[in-house]
């Protein structure tokens, strides 16, 4: 409903489903998890052109649309910590909390961290 009291229909730019889901797909087939030879650093400069890329180009309108996809790269991070280091094996709240303090350490490891709060 509009301020003059009529019903109109809106339009709101933002990430759509499908190109959301295309984004994850594309994260996943990079299989993070499986490179457990490689520091978070390296991982980082392999992520980073691709979501930076993405949050420019759907993040100018309604940025808070990109909050699930911006949690699904969290969640592969901390599979990849579960993979890599033994303490976390089967213990996701551990990988969890040791990928936060990493976030709270160094925010700018990852492009999505430094602005992860302006996009929530």
């Amino acid at each position: 409903m509009c301020k003059d009291g009529k019903i109109r229909h809106n339009f709101i730019a933002s990430v759509s489903n499908s190109s959301s889901k295309s984004f994850r797909d594309k994260i996943k087939a990079m299989e993070v998890h499986k490179r457990t030879g490689c520091k978070i650093d390296i991982i980082a400069e392999m992520l980073n052109p691709l979501i930076r890329g993405w949050m420019n180009y759907f993040g100018k309108f309604n940025p808070s649309a990109m909050k699930g996809t911006l949690q699904c790269i969290e969640r592969r991070l901390v599979k990849w910590a579960m993979c890599k280091y033994k303490n976390f094996r089967g213990r996701r709240r551990r990988a969890e909390k040791w990928l936060y303090t990493v976030r709270q350490r160094e925010p700018k490891l990852f492009a999505h961290w430094s602005n992860l709060y302006s996009y929530c």
